[in-house]
């Protein structure tokens, strides 16, 4: 071969290499390969828990299911509102739920910060508001004769006597946790019930003796009204 035909065949073997080694595109990835990977869900928030219910504004067991009484006041009802003589106020008749064999009732609201409710209620006479009282200690499971209001729950006599003193009171905490205070006026044959705000019996005590000048003494929240 000649020197001129060996030298125009490597100058175009060079011009070829150089137009083969341009940059290589990549191809697209064949279906069967590896997904592209998704962005990870963004984690879920825990729910919101509900609101707590409000405070009841009063004890439980004062939230009436029935509207209070209307109409006017039975003889009875007004004797027991005119015998008031402190801490109780608005009051309105009871006539359904009484105690049993009562012949008239009020509710009232109170004054007292502590006090929730006050009841009094009147009955033909001490057997039957005995009767009555008793019942309700035997309910709340307080033991006669256990002593007074210092240590949450107790009963007594209030008025020395030989037998069982007609005078009593008691004191308990029910069920919902509220502090109540009993007592029995005998000779008015009524029968007075408080319903505290808080557990303290020892403060329903104070206050349904309050300004107590006899001795032995009585509650001084009712007394029989005059003429």
């Amino acid at each position: 071969m000649s020197k001129l035909l060996l030298a125009t065949a490597l100058v175009a073997a060079t011009v070829l290499a150089a137009c083969s080694a341009g940059p290589s595109v990549p191809t697209s990835p064949s279906p069967s390969g590896s997904p592209i990977p998704s962005a990870p869900a963004a984690p879920s928030l825990p729910a919101k828990p509900a609101a707590p219910a409000p405070p009841a504004s009063q004890p439980p067991d004062l939230q009436p299911s029935k509207p209070p009484a209307t109409g006017p006041m039975t003889i009875e009802e007004k004797y027991l509102v005119a015998g008031i003589l402190r801490g109780a106020l608005d009051c309105v008749p009871v006539r359904d739920n009484l105690p049993p064999k009562a012949t008239g009732g009020v509710d009232c609201a109170s004054d007292e910060p502590g006090v929730a409710r006050i009841g009094f209620y009147l009955f033909d006479g001490d057997a039957d508001m005995l009767d009555a009282y008793y019942a309700r200690m035997t309910s709340e499971r307080v033991a006669l004769e256990s002593g007074g209001c210092f240590e949450g729950e107790g009963e007594s006599g209030y008025v020395p006597d030989e037998g069982m003193s007609p005078h009593r009171h008691g004191c308990f905490i029910n069920d919902a946790g509220f502090a109540n205070y009993r007592a029995t006026l005998p000779g008015f044959h009524v029968y007075i019930g408080i319903l505290g705000r808080t557990a303290d019996t020892r403060a329903l005590e104070s206050f349904a003796w309050r300004g107590s000048q006899d001795t032995p003494g009585s509650p001084t929240l009712w007394g029989e009204p005059a003429g």
